[in-house]
C-alpha cells in the first residue's frame, strides 16, 4: 500500500536544504532530502506503525515535519528548538505521534537515515529502531 501525504507544505528548494544543513552542520541522507523536496511534510494515510518494544505500541504518525510549515508545531525548525535539550544532537525530529512522542533520523555515521522512535511519555526518552531508512518506515505504515 502506497502512503499518501495531505496537507504537504510549500515547494522546497535546493538552497533550503542546504540552509537546513548548514544549521545541523552535517548532510541530510540523500533519501530524506528527497522526501523534504517531495512533500515538504504532511499527514500520512495510513498512520498506524508497529514500534517493536514500545510500550505503546502500535502508535500513530500524526504528522511529518517540513520547512516553514503553516502549523509551527509540525515546522523542523520548530521540534529542533523545542526538543533539541531533550534529544541527542544526532537525532532530527521528523515527525510525531499524538501522545507528543517523536520519530528521528539519525544523522549518526553507523546508522544514518534510520528512523528511531522517541518515547517521551516516560519523560526521559527511551528510544526504539523503527526502520533503516524514510522508505522503509514509509512502508511499515498501515491502517
Amino acid at each position: 500500500m502506497k502512503v499518501r501525504l495531505s496537507e504537504t507544505g510549500l515547494r522546497i528548494t535546493e538552497e533550503n536544504l542546504t540552509e537546513l544543513e548548514g544549521e545541523l552542520k552535517t548532510t541530510l541522507p540523500s533519501e530524506y532530502r528527497s522526501f523534504l523536496q517531495e512533500t515538504n511534510g504532511g499527514l500520512p494515510s495510513p498512520f498506524v506503525v508497529d514500534v517493536e518494544g514500545a510500550p505503546e505500541s502500535p502508535t500513530d504518525v500524526q504528522v511529518f515535519f517540513g520547512l516553514a510549515r503553516v502549523v509551527e508545531s509540525s515546522d523542523l525548525r520548530w521540534n529542533l528548538r523545542t526538543f533539541g535539550g531533550r534529544l541527542p544532537a544526532e537525532l532530527l525530529p521528523i515527525a510525531c505521534d499524538s501522545g507528543g512522542s517523536l520519530f528521528c533520523l539519525s544523522l549518526r555515521a553507523l546508522d544514518a537515515g534510520s528512523i528511531i522512535f522517541a518515547d517521551l511519555a516516560q519523560g526521559t526518552p527511551t528510544y526504539y529502531f523503527v526502520a533503516d531508512s524514510i522508505s522503509s518506515f514509509l512502508s511499515k505504515l498501515r491502517e
